[in-house]
């Protein structure tokens, strides 16, 4: 990621000087004059794209996650469409000098506006889609925290019966519904209970494994009516 940002620093210092000795060396049209207010008001509102541009970047580089980093290439995409509108219109301006103030201020505001008002648009959706993500994660956690402890309680079984008590409980758990509500919470409780009890019966002597397994699928089928009840 930072090789990456320096990559992208790089790029965006030469385009920026690029711009600004394009815009400075290229000489004005004959017989006109060339720094007039349209010539200051494009170039100023192209670097406030630039600046903007920047900005949205270095909030992508620095995502958290990859997740969060492949949400923010759509924001990405639509700031640089946004730099690139800008900057027509802003060149129109620096080079047709001889245009009314007011008239440049007009299309260069339109412009940038339109391209703040998409990025913001783009950056709530990217936190819409993000808190449905934590929602979606939040309500699937028991169901895929209990498949990895019977996955791992089927790979620490000894003997044939303990493995194949086991893999009933993992095959049931996996193919269990993953979401979850509050409404499901008191019985998802009784299925921890019952999953450390299992646990601590093969640690034991065993003799209450049976009853424990029994007890624990039946209150896994008894969550999965109840899930489809809620549907």
């Amino acid at each position: 990621m930072k090789k990456n940002l320096i990559f992208y620093s790089l790029i965006w210092i030469s385009l920026f000087g690029l711009f600004n000795l394009l815009t400075f060396i290229i000489p004005a049209w004959p017989n006109l004059e060339k720094y007039t207010a349209s010539f200051w008001i494009g170039w100023g509102v192209a670097v406030a794209a630039f600046i903007i541009q920047l900005i949205c970047s270095m909030a992508t580089f620095f995502g958290k996650s990859a997740k969060k980093t492949f949400y923010n290439v759509a924001f990405l995409s639509v700031s640089y469409g946004g730099l690139v509108g800008v900057f027509v219109v802003s060149m129109f301006c620096i080079v047709v000098t001889p245009l009314p103030y007011w008239i440049a201020a007009i299309a260069c505001s339109i412009a940038l506006v339109i391209n703040i008002v998409a990025i913001c648009g783009s950056r709530m959706a990217i936190v819409l889609v993000n808190g449905l993500d934590k929602k979606v994660e939040k309500a699937t956690s028991f169901v895929y925290d209990m498949r990895e402890a019977s996955e791992s309680l089927l790979a620490r079984a000894e003997s044939d019966d303990a493995r194949a008590i086991c893999k009933n409980v993992r095959d049931a758990f996996k193919y269990s519904d993953p979401m979850s509500n509050d409404e499901l919470r008191s019985i998802e409780d009784d299925i921890k209970l019952h999953f450390e009890l299992l646990k601590r019966s093969f640690a034991g002597d065993g003799s209450e494994v049976e009853k424990e397994s029994k007890e624990l699928l039946i209150l896994i089928n008894e969550r999965n009516n109840k899930c489809k009840r809620l549907k």
